[in-house]
């Protein structure tokens, strides 16, 4: 029951927010967080529940973002057609991705997937007649407004808008994310993240599973890419890089693996760290790689784990 009343409390907190505050910074704080709680549980699908290791969410990331502002720069293609393109986009490079995970497993597919992530960050970076190299896009069009009969019902070209935009996607993520781990196809992930063999001898289809996860992981980075790069106009290189994969992934560990709201409080704590330390800056990766330690070493349940041992 309190489980319940904190999940509204919470639900009420995010759709008064931009009510609530002054000027565009607390918003603009608001969408990133969203934006990483996003990638951080796509993640764990694959990381938290299927046990499979993955350093490449930033690269899906960077699919789903380069994806759409293309197809609205070149084709001038709405907000509503290329979010579902970037988002089957992403889902196929995470199902090629997904392939080799069916022979490989631990540091192996560690290693291949920050080959993965290295491979189209250099695309990114180095196909100049396309993505403008490290120049980034710029331009790239607002998501604009809905209009029915000449009246607008909703608009999303204001820092509130997009607000709105990102929490739609950010409940739809978590409803996914949530019917997932309570059904059959999250049961037999968490049978394979804890005996691969065993669970191939009671009959889950391993391969298929595996496969699954990494496209459901990769879909969510590419509609979170999709509205980062309609919400900031402009995208760059240096924002999918292997660095990217790491911060998702200490949000992950850090919030706790295999838990939809482990994400979700890793995202928040990570995303409004820099912002309370910006003199630091320089120094985020250092904090960040020193909480995985620590977490890692003595709290592997992450901070799910810590509020359920104060809760018990």
């Amino acid at each position: 029951m309190l489980k319940v009343a904190l999940a509204y409390a919470a639900a009420a907190f995010m759709l008064l927010l931009p009510m609530g505050v002054t000027g565009t910074y607390v918003v603009h704080v608001a969408i990133m967080t969203m934006i990483f709680a996003i990638l951080a549980m796509g993640l764990d699908l694959v990381l938290g529940y299927c046990g499979q290791y993955s350093f490449a969410q930033g690269a899906f990331f960077g699919l789903g973002a380069y994806a759409s502002a293309l197809l609205a720069l070149h084709f001038g293609l709405p907000f509503v057609v290329t979010l579902p393109l970037a988002v089957v986009i992403a889902a196929a490079a995470g199902v090629l991705l997904g392939i080799p995970a069916l022979r490989l497993s631990g540091h192996f597919l560690a290693i291949t997937t920050i080959a993965f992530q290295i491979v189209v960050y250099l695309i990114m970076a180095q196909w100049y007649g396309l993505t403008h190299g490290m120049e980034g896009l710029s331009g790239i069009p607002a998501v604009g407004s809905v209009q029915i009969l000449g009246t607008t019902l909703a608009r999303f070209d204001t820092p509130n808008g997009m607000y709105y935009l990102t929490l739609a996607l950010f409940g739809l993520s978590v409803l996914i994310a949530v019917r997932l781990a309570r059904s059959r196809i999250g049961l037999e992930w968490l049978a394979i993240h804890d005996d691969e063999l065993l669970a191939r001898a009671l009959g889950v289809d391993s391969m298929r599973r595996k496969v699954l996860a990494f496209a459901v992981s990769a879909a969510m980075a590419g509609a979170a890419g999709a509205i980062l790069a309609h919400y900031l106009h402009s995208i760059h290189p240096a924002e999918f890089s292997v660095w990217t994969s790491a911060t998702i992934l200490a949000m992950t560990v850090i919030g706790g693996r295999g838990t939809v709201l482990g994400p979700i409080l890793g995202a928040v704590l990570l995303t409004l760290l820099p912002e309370v330390l910006r003199s630091a800056d320089e120094f985020r990766l250092i904090i960040y790689g020193a909480l995985m330690i620590i977490f890692v070493t003595f709290f592997p349940v992450g901070l799910v784990g810590l509020l359920r041992k104060r809760g018990a």
